[in-house]
């Protein structure tokens, strides 16, 4: 997975409501700030960084970002209609019950972050990691997942419901009430705990 190609020695810092006052940004550093519920019709970010920013419960109809970084940030039941993320990294941020559906996602991590009640149906992701992150009840339903990686993360209740998944991996997550359909797996990976569980929801039957 590429890594966000950014350099913050070159950033000019701006503040957070300047967000929306315009459609395009680029080589540019926000420091705190809120701008929650705010509303706008375009976003799109190219080598941004965004430090200690909350955007609660804002509304975006479609947002890019290329090459930037969320860190300690808040998009707490943000929506955004449409999204398309290439090498960005989300860390340790709140993302409860944001909306993104038909997001699209290349080479993007999520850090240490809270995305539990998320909603990311009919989704494609490809290279993407989520790590050490709280992804209880998350929905995506309908979604594409290629290359994807959960690494100790918590998927309880979470919905995979007709989620084509190829070269995932589940192995050192929780997936405790996982919904999921077998007819889309195509290459998932799964420990030993978690390869018994998955039978039992399959309707298996495993016979020594």
């Amino acid at each position: 997975m590429l890594k966000p190609m950014i350099d913050k020695k070159q950033l000019e810092a701006i503040e957070v409501t300047e967000l929306f006052q315009k459609s395009f940004f680029e080589n540019i550093y926000v420091d705190e700030g809120d701008v929650s519920e705010e509303k706008s019709d375009d976003l799109s970010l190219e080598k941004a960084f965004l430090d200690g920013v909350t955007m609660n419960q804002v509304e975006i109809s479609e947002l890019s970002a290329l090459d930037s970084v969320f860190t300690k940030s808040s998009f707490a039941g943000a929506v955004i209609e449409q999204s398309y993320l290439v090498r960005l990294e989300i860390n340790s941020t709140r993302l409860q019950g944001i909306q993104l559906t038909e997001l699209r996602a290349i080479d993007t991590s999520f850090i240490s972050s809270k995305l539990n009640d998320a909603n990311f149906r009919y989704s494609k992701l490809k290279n993407v990691l989520f790590r050490s992150c709280d992804l209880t009840g998350i929905d995506f339903i309908g979604s594409n997942l290629k290359n994807v990686v959960f690494e100790e993360c918590d998927l309880t209740q979470s919905n995979f419901s007709q989620t084509e998944l190829t070269n995932v991996s589940f192995s050192t997550s929780k997936i405790t009430d996982i919904i999921i359909s077998p007819e889309t797996i195509k290459e998932v990976f799964v420990d030993t705990g978690q390869a018994l569980y998955l039978s039992s929801i399959f309707g298996l039957k495993i016979k020594d």
